[in-house]
């Protein structure tokens, strides 16, 4: 493999400046600050344990491991290859009309990388070199596309939903590339269930219109960023499952974006607001938990390479190098975790955990995809976390609580905890029974399996 070089530009402080220089081999990815961006002291840099503080003129090395051929804060930009990614499938059709042959596999992936990494979630851009960032950002606030319900960029969007199962789709209403200049050269954001950075109207009730990521105004309307997820077929009913949990978890006051329900020509959409965004638009630095533990474990290559007891263990040595309230941190992810385990959420893994915020002060970003995968038989699972169950400590339920002992609780406050959840979320079931735009099987597939855990655990059914 010919090594790949590209820049690294940010817009985190509302001017466009470049971060630094990217090289990466088969072997390591080294990125090394520009003396600009050093000079401005701005401790955002390339991830929570890659910034300027830490490094400052020294390069960040990555080495690269069997699962993560580069630094794992640039693969998180990556459209990924899951059959469901919109973006991936789209960009792939551009890059098969280029004049020279991609290869398959990295080759490929740097491609994406450099077509697909920028204004992406978080707070950093990828381009293939300078003129091609300036150019960019001068071209941002250009023009603006409004993007409704019988525009042809939904059309072919929507063809590409129903059709994403099957093995040629090449019939489109709009060109790949006419798509992409639409859209904007903006990541989307990995998972089960197609996704998009768009933007729409900021109003309570939403038609369905949206435009492209980063508008701020059209015709005197206020426009909000979002993350708009379409529900594809496999997964009728999960906007309104994740929308309920939503609700969920604001009645008990955890951070939860605002979000917005509809349905275009048959098809269900849920757009949750970004939260990596300033009012003004500049972005906030936003890390999943994936990506920080990764990068500083050499031995960490995927979710099952932890547990998580040892979660609470990891994030108390990362407030060793970054500013952050461990202890708040640590209990309110307890705290989600007990919940996802009574709503059926067994889906909490580490991309659905991130860190927002530069290392000056890191937060943990609010709730994001709580849906109940728990309802589909291929997600029935308690927690995609693995946890280190200790026969000595007891059962099932003694080891959910002495979990809590890792996240700044004693054992009694975290069973003050477990059960505080319990009790709270004994009408849950029947809020999921409500949702009449859940298929019937698919309610009452969730509520069998969260009555039958309570039944096994012992506790209220």
């Amino acid at each position: 493999m010919a090594d790949k070089h590209a820049v690294i530009w940010t817009n985190v402080t509302g001017s466009p400046l470049k971060m630094g220089d990217l090289i990466v081999t088969h072997e390591q990815t080294r990125f090394s600050y520009h003396e600009e961006f050093l000079a401005q002291n701005n401790p955002n840099g390339l991830s929570l344990l890659s910034s300027p503080q830490l490094f400052a003129s020294d390069p960040v090395v990555f080495y690269a491991k069997d699962l993560l051929p580069m630094h794992p804060r640039l693969i998180s930009l990556i459209p990924g290859n899951g059959r469901n990614n919109i973006q991936r499938r789209i960009y792939t059709r551009v890059l098969d009309n280029n004049e020279y042959d991609i290869a398959a596999g990295f080759d490929t992936d740097w491609e994406l990388l450099l077509l697909a990494g920028h204004n992406g979630i978080g707070h950093i851009d990828i381009f293939r070199d300078d003129r091609i960032a300036e150019k960019w950002y001068e071209s941002k606030t250009e023009h603006v596309e409004i993007i409704g319900k019988r525009s042809n960029f939904w059309q072919s969007v929507k063809q590409d939903i129903q059709e994403i199962s099957a093995k040629d789709s090449q019939v489109y209403e709009l060109e790949s590339e006419d798509i992409v200049e639409l859209l904007g050269p903006t990541p989307s954001v990995g998972g089960m269930i197609p996704k998009l950075l768009v933007a729409i109207p900021d109003k309570p009730e939403w038609n369905g219109s949206f435009a492209v990521p980063g508008t701020k105004q059209v015709d005197q309307q206020k426009y909000v960023d979002v993350l708009l997820k379409i529900e594809p077929r496999e997964y009728r009913g999960v906007s309104a499952l994740e929308a309920c949990c939503l609700q969920w978890h604001k009645k008990l006051n955890f951070d939860v974006p605002r979000y917005w329900r509809t349905t275009l020509d048959g098809m269900n959409l849920l757009a949750v607001e970004r939260f990596d965004r300033n009012p003004d638009g500049t972005p906030i630095p936003m890390e999943s938990f994936f990506s920080v533990f990764a990068s500083g474990d050499k031995n960490f290559q995927e979710t099952a390479d932890t547990d998580m007891q040892e979660i609470g263990d990891r994030i108390t040595k990362l407030a060793s190098v970054v500013n952050m309230d461990t202890n708040s941190i640590r209990q309110q992810i307890y705290k989600r975790f007990v919940l996802a385990f009574f709503t059926g959420n067994g889906d909490m893994h580490l991309e659905n955990l991130s860190f927002l915020g530069g290392p000056n002060n890191v937060e943990l970003a609010p709730v994001y995809d709580p849906a109940p995968m728990r309802a589909w038989v291929q997600h029935n699972t308690r927690s995609a976390i693995p946890i280190n169950f200790d026969n000595e400590i007891g059962g099932v339920v003694d080891n959910l609580i002495a979990v809590g002992t890792s996240f700044g609780f004693n054992l009694n406050e975290a069973k003050e905890q477990f059960y505080f959840y319990e009790h709270a979320t004994r009408k849950y079931t029947d809020s999921i029974m409500a949702l009449e735009d859940v298929p019937l099987q698919r309610r009452q597939n969730l509520y069998d399996i969260l009555k039958q855990e309570r039944k096994v655990l012992k506790l209220h059914v």
